[in-house]
């Protein structure tokens, strides 16, 4: 196994991903209302490889903390200003269950931490049981609880 970083705009990996993820899809929806140029926005973005095929992926997204909630049904008033680390992550249908999600969150946390973030927060949705025990396991607290998804986040020392 090994990281790659992912740097717009050479996403062919990216996609190579998403075509080949499965029902991985159906709970990690993050490319169906972006466009792939987002990537250029992440702090960072990474592909866990096993023999050159990407078998999972992850991103630390960078965005202002009232789009994101606006955008997410979220009651909560936030100003403008500030900024929210989201973290991305999913794992090809035919290797989850051999622990490269905590791989990839690993990996996105020694990001984060490299780069002096303080807290990162994600979504998930409530019916996700794994990706839900692996959060808890790395401290991610639940912070709101829609219908759907729950609001997560993680505070980095």
């Amino acid at each position: 196994m090994q990281f790659v970083q992912v740097k717009y705009p050479d996403v062919k990996l990216v996609k190579q991903f998403i075509a080949d993820a499965g029902t991985s899809l159906a709970s990690f929806r993050y490319f169906q209302t972006r466009p792939m140029e987002i990537i250029k926005e992440h702090l960072c973005t990474f592909l866990l490889l096993d023999e050159e095929q990407p078998v999972a992926y992850g991103h630390l997204d960078v965005s202002d903390e009232a789009t994101i909630a606006e955008n997410c049904g979220s009651e909560e008033k936030i100003t403008p200003t500030e900024k929210t680390f989201w973290l991305g992550i999913a794992v090809s249908q035919k290797h989850q269950g051999k622990g490269l999600g905590l791989m990839m969150m690993n990996q996105l946390i020694s990001c984060a931490k490299q780069n002096k973030i303080t807290q990162i927060k994600l979504a998930v949705d409530n019916d996700n049981t794994p990706a839900i025990k692996l959060y808890g396991k790395l401290g991610f607290k639940l912070t709101e609880k829609k219908e759907v998804f729950g609001f997560y986040i993680l505070t980095l020392s």
